[in-house]
């Protein structure tokens, strides 16, 4: 296993203790010092029949996932001298990763499509996946810049207010996925990865539209990726548990958002089901079973400060209390929002501000990365 530092300047952020006490690892990744959770889970020799049932791939992905967790814990030194192996964890989750393909059930929409035979759920994605840009982004968190992000088309969600409308859902049934993204396999979404670590990216960021539908391909890439990087996944997070099972141990920084404070709001805003259940649900086993880094993306909506804003902040501070928040003032009426006049302006500087305070008063870390 081979480290190298990425990039040994820092951001002044990295000055205050409280940031560097929440992101430990990652800031050891940045400067080359402690191994991505991947390039681990690579070492970790894993034995399969990829015929296997469901059942008995997933039975073995939990063994592997305690195995994984026990060896984190070793000295790194003694990680650090492990070898590669041709058949590891990564290629284990990939496997399992396919053959839910053959009835999706990697978000929580839960669509049972058989994508493996072309068929698309409400993500509009088939067994193949689609990149719609990849560059260097110097607008993300101050902790995350520059960030080495990937845009995947299509998403699982129906924002009536996305800002990525034109990745997202705009193009659904009206245009060909292909003449407006680039189709990758596994090998060729890391060698864009790869590309992204040699013009000076400090992770390598799954986003879009959103990147769940996507989970077979982005596990897949880790198989030929390279380089001691941090794995960050930036997503709305409403992935079933099983799906989740799959990238939980390989990512080593967690970037979700919290849209909505209940699950009524999500119904109306974005169509989906038991919102705030799911999502909490997730927040809190990355937060106690994966790399526990996180920086959770709360949207300040108006006129929602009481139902979502609050609720979410709340929850935070109780269940999460290692993670760090950005709380977003970059709402603005996109895509439909017209439609739905109490949510057809921009969030008023009182109502961040009322956010914000509340945030202060429940002790909640966010202002060196808002």
């Amino acid at each position: 296993m081979v480290f190298r530092i990425l990039r040994p300047d820092s951001p002044s952020v990295w000055k205050i203790d409280a940031i560097r006490e929440r992101f430990p690892k990652y800031r050891g990744i940045i400067d080359g010092i402690q191994p991505a959770r991947y390039l681990i889970a690579k070492t970790l020799e894993c034995e399969f029949n990829p015929n296997n049932s469901i059942e008995k791939l997933e039975e073995l992905l939990k063994t592997k996932s305690e195995e994984f967790n026990e060896l984190i814990k070793k000295d790194l030194g003694e990680i650090k001298y492990r070898k590669f192996t041709s058949n590891s964890y990564i290629h284990l989750a990939e496997t399992l990763a396919k053959k839910y393909l053959e009835s999706c059930i990697f978000c929580e929409r839960q669509c049972e499509v058989n994508r493996l035979d072309g068929e698309k759920g409400f993500c509009f994605i088939s067994k193949d996946s689609y990149v719609s840009s990849a560059f260097l982004h110097m607008g993300e968190e101050s902790v995350l810049i520059p960030s080495g992000t990937i845009f995947f088309q299509g998403c699982n969600f129906g924002c009536v207010f996305c800002q990525n409308y034109d990745i997202s859902q705009a193009w659904k049934g009206k245009r060909d996925i292909d003449e407006i993204a680039q189709k990758v396999d596994s090998k060729q979404l890391a060698e864009i990865a790869e590309k992204l670590v040699d013009k000076g990216a400090i992770n390598i960021n799954y986003v879009g539209g959103d990147p769940i539908p996507n989970i077979h391909t982005i596990v897949g890439s880790l198989n030929y990726q390279k380089s001691n990087i941090c794995q960050l996944w930036n997503s709305n997070f409403y992935l079933t548990e099983k799906g989740l099972s799959l990238i939980i141990d390989f990512m080593d920084f967690w970037l979700p958002d919290f849209k909505y404070g209940n699950n009524e709001c999500a119904k109306i805003y974005s169509g989906v089901e038991n919102y705030f259940d799911i999502i909490s649900r997730n927040h809190k086993r990355v937060h106690d079973e994966g790399s526990g880094e996180i920086c959770i993306r709360h949207l300040v909506m108006p006129n929602h400060i009481e139902c979502c804003s609050k609720p979410i902040l709340d929850y935070v501070a109780k269940e999460l209390p290692k993670a760090v928040v950005n709380i977003m003032s970059q709402y603005h009426p996109q895509w439909k929002a017209n439609k739905y006049p109490e949510i057809n302006r921009r969030p008023t500087s009182q109502e961040m501000q009322q956010v914000k305070n509340y945030a202060d008063k429940l002790g909640i870390l966010y202002k060196p990365v808002s």
